[in-house]
């Protein structure tokens, strides 16, 4: 049923636009010569507006299409932080970092549980975010991703989406596109808002924010603060997080690291009986039997974190044609997540609690779980970002302009595990122990606390540093004029130095083992871009309104990569008043961080795995860790864009954009990745069935061990380091269309906007074919999309708004299994009490729409849907 819903909805839409586009061809006449020049942005005071996509102030770029979010629709959204503004936005994917973990696209490096953005689901590597038009310092332990909401959202005057190749204008990362967040800059007085949301459960998230703002003739200074909390959404929370996942027609997926455990011993399994086993009752256990359990209901699905964000900007025009400025942020995050203390363990008859099912063996293998004993183990974690930066703009001639400005930057991240697991040492002595007081035992009993003490002082502590220095000065004015306006152009340079260090700290408490690494790299560069007006208000006529064209470029060379150039052509071209067409072609490029190409940093070691296999959960070794060959990562990027916003239909809008990303030598982090056993795309990095040479040669290699590992159980190897893995191919289609109209006093609006994937090959690497992966598990979606419709009568407002993801497949297992849409709606209800107080009631997911079942690994996808059950929410702002 809500398939056939989308699909009327697409064709109303499709019928919509092209009704508008006939609107705006059929009365061609009506188009009007007496505008501005077109694509202009009409500049504020003392500050001069750039518009993303352009370092040419006062145009829009052309070609590209803008995605925008103003400053109330930031208000009307029922989101604590920009992290989760932005992921309302379709083009944004949720693969890779996010609050709610997942393991596609490096995400299972995301120890701190920060969140990047990813738009078109390439990679939070390929999106490129900045405030202001300038970078942040890169975060996560691993430098692997931005954190958008170290901008608290209560300071930002509009969000611009630019989802099109941009490093022809900003250089690397922008493969995907750019982000932008601008700050509120016309601000005079005082805001305060508060949130606070909840769930049935006992789940809730609180915010509060201020904002200071004062302007003054030739200047402006504004201030804002925000704090945020979430308690820990449990496992127990949600009756659909489940590895037992057979009466829904799955597999059961829970494992035999139980308590009491299993034994394995002569190629036989033997479940440990209720009250422990001993040689008296060893003649009770049944050969191919198991216990099978879920510790699932302690899970943090999502963990409790805490945040505090600070930001602050300054402009003022000291003389005539001189402005000086300055801003700054600061933002540090914190919380817990934790870890399940399991054994995989060879036991011997050296144990005074050792129990063979087979007379006369020696040694057993047993899995076991120290969870009743101990609970979860706690694993607090912290992150800091901060950057500064300031500068001075000066009227040079003509309306030419020159900026400089630096801007220094530093984030750190620290997961602080202490207790990460199992000490494979001290689980060896334990097990070895000869004195039954303080010997482990895995055969059902009690304990000693000292021993369970000891074992799991188990040190894994990840400390990642990122520096980022740059300066940055350009020009950009006017040349000459043409019939159709002026040229302009924008020249510049750029010197950036890039700074990360790595260090993982293992061992135990009285040992640790600290293995660090760092390095630092230069990067200059220079670009241009010239906006040439070819037919503009002055010598427009029918047919051909406006006919624009930029041409952009930028040589980037870096100490340790060597040097790229990269442009971008953009074309505008208005037939008439209502009609606009737009079209792009670039190249793009990401040069790989310091962490992907370290062999010491990244988390680089091995981990004992457990991951869905051909016939079930799969014991094996999983290697991590950067690779020092791979290869800048390269794009070509086209775009063409219809804009039909009629005349005769005022208060309608509409858009329909097709793009295409050819993205090669992408660099992917396999470990963990969705699929990695079972999906012929990463045969090449799994081998199946090691020997024992294999396996004691790898685990004796002088790769760290992150997790405590029993050889005999070893049934695969993945290398999970990090690799150029080809070429993704991806093309689709963006659609927006808005209407607002007004009916018996009260103020309509409605939206839609979405993304369609025509189609996504995927070549896992050189040589390889390429694969069909979309609409698979650990790629992006076909369809996803949001509609809205709102009313406002006097101080009154309401919304409602519905989120739609397709469905798609589930490619580990066998048959592939199908998954079903995912559908919310949120609904929003406010009322302005004084022109200066308003208050808002929503309700987030209405209908408590659990998210689709998946087979894998606690029933659910987290990287395609909200585990959040329906939250009631109320909010209040205030301005003085």
């Amino acid at each position: 049923m809500k398939t056939n819903i989308v699909r009327r909805s697409a064709a109303l839409l499709g019928r919509t636009a092209i009704g508008a586009l006939a609107l705006g061809i059929a009365m061609p006449a009506l188009a009007q010569t007496d505008e501005p020049e077109a694509q202009t942005v009409e500049e504020e005071p003392g500050n001069s507006i750039v518009v993303t996509g352009s370092r040419i102030r006062g145009i829009d770029p052309v070609g590209s299409s803008v995605i925008a979010i103003d400053a109330q629709q930031i208000l009307e959204e029922p989101v604590v932080s920009t992290n989760d503004l932005l992921r309302r936005v379709p083009q944004v994917v949720s693969l890779g970092a996010n609050r709610a973990g997942g393991s596609a696209q490096n995400g299972a490096a995301n120890a701190t549980r920060g969140a990047g953005v990813n738009l078109r689901g390439l990679s939070t590597n390929a999106t490129l975010l900045l405030y202001d038009g300038k970078r942040l310092p890169p975060q996560g332990t691993q430098g692997q991703f931005t954190d958008p909401s170290v901008i608290p959202s209560i300071a930002l005057g509009r969000v611009e989406v630019v989802a099109d190749g941009a490093s022809a204008i900003y250089g690397s990362d922008a493969v995907a596109g750019v982000v932008n967040l601008i700050l509120r800059k016309d601000f005079s007085g005082v805001e305060v808002r508060a949130r606070h949301g909840m769930t049935e459960g006992d789940f809730h998230e609180s915010q509060i924010a201020a904002l200071a703002g004062h302007k003054w003739d030739g200047g402006w200074v504004m201030a804002a603060a925000e704090y945020s909390r979430n308690n820990t959404l449990y496992g127990a929370d949600l009756d659909f997080y489940q590895q037992d996942n057979r009466y829904r027609g799955g597999r059961d997926l829970r494992v035999t690291n139980c308590n009491p455990g299993t034994i394995t011993a002569g190629g036989g399994t033997y479940a440990i009986p209720t009250g422990g086993v001993t040689n008296a009752n060893a003649g009770s256990l049944v050969r191919g039997t198991s216990n099978r359990c879920f510790y699932g209901a302690l899970d943090p699905v999502i963990p409790e974190q805490e945040r505090v964000s600070f930001v602050g900007a300054a402009s003022h025009q000291i003389t005539d044609g001189i402005r000086i400025f300055a801003d700054g942020f600061y933002s540090r995050r914190s919380g817990f997540v934790t870890i399940n203390p399991t054994v995989n363990a060879t036991v011997t008859n050296a144990n005074p609690f050792f129990v063979s099912p087979i007379p006369g063996g020696t040694s057993v293998s047993v899995a076991y779980s120290l969870v009743p004993e101990l609970g979860m183990l706690e694993a607090p974690y912290y992150a800091s970002s901060w950057n500064v930066s300031g500068g001075i703009e000066a009227s040079l001639f003509g309306d030419f302009k020159g900026t400089v400005y630096y801007a220094h930057g530093q984030s750190e991240e620290v997961a602080d595990r202490r207790r990460s697991g199992v000490n494979a040492a001290a689980l060896t002595a334990a097990l070895n122990d000869p004195n039954p007081a303080t010997a482990l035992n895995l055969f059902g009993g009690v304990n000693n606390p000292a021993t369970l003490a000891r074992i799991t002082d188990n040190l894994f502590i990840i400390t990642g540093r990122t520096r980022l220095d740059v300066v940055n000065a350009q020009v950009d004015g006017s040349l000459f004029e043409l019939p159709g306006g002026n040229v302009r152009i924008a020249l510049g340079g750029e010197h950036r130095v890039e700074y990360t260090y790595t260090d993982l700290i293992t061992g135990q408490a009285a040992t640790p083992v600290s293995l660090s690494s760092d390095g630092s790299r230069n990067v200059d560069a220079v670009f241009g871009e010239l906006f040439v007006p070819l037919v503009g208000a002055a010598n427009g006529r029918a047919g051909l309104e406006r006919l624009s064209v930029s041409l952009a470029l930028r040589h980037e060379n870096y100490s340790d990569f060597g040097s790229t150039t990269n442009p971008k052509i953009g074309l505008t071209y208005q037939p008439w008043q209502g009609l606009t067409l737009k079209g792009t072609y670039g190249t793009s490029f990401r040069a790989p961080t310091f962490t992907e190409v370290s062999t010491v940093g990244g988390g680089a070691g091995l981990y004992f795995d457990t991951l869905p296999g051909p016939s079930g959960n799969q014991i094996g070794i999983g290697i991590a860790g950067g690779n020092p060959n791979l290869l800048p990562e390269k794009a070509k990027t086209w775009s063409f864009t219809v804009e039909a916003a009629p005349v005769q239909l005022e208060g309608f809008t509409a858009s329909l954009s097709y793009f295409r990303i050819d993205y090669t030598d992408q660099i992917q982090a396999l470990r963990g990745t969705p699929g990695l056993l079972t999906n012929p795309l990463y045969t090449n990095f799994v081998q199946f069935n090691p020997t024992a040479a294999e396996v004691a040669a790898l685990v004796n290699s002088g790769l760290p061990i992150n997790s405590a590992i029993d050889q005999s159980q070893v049934t695969f190897i993945a290398d999970g380091r990090r690799q150029n893995l080809g070429t993704s191919l991806l093309r689709g289609l963006d659609f927006t269309a808005g209407y607002r109209w007004t009916l018996g006093g009260i103020d309509f609006d409605a939206g839609i906007q979405g993304t369609y994937i025509l189609d996504y090959l995927f070549r896992a690497v050189p040589g390889a074919p390429l694969a069909d992966v979309l609409d698979t598990i650990g790629f992006t979606q076909k369809f996803r999309s949001q509609a809205d419709i709102g009313a406002r009568v006097g101080g009154f407002k309401t919304r409602v708004t519905w989120n739609h993801l397709a469905g798609y497949e589930n490619t580990t297992v066998t048959p592939r299994q199908q998954i079903s849409n995912y559908d919310t709606f949120d609904l929003l209800v406010g009322y302005d009490l004084t022109r200066n107080l308003s208050i808002a009631f929503d309700v987030r997911n209405l209908f408590n729409e659990n998210p689709p079942f998946v087979d894998t690994t606690n029933g659910y996808d987290p990287q395609a849907s909200n585990p959040i059950p329906r939250m009631f929410a109320l909010t209040a702002n205030l301005k003085f």
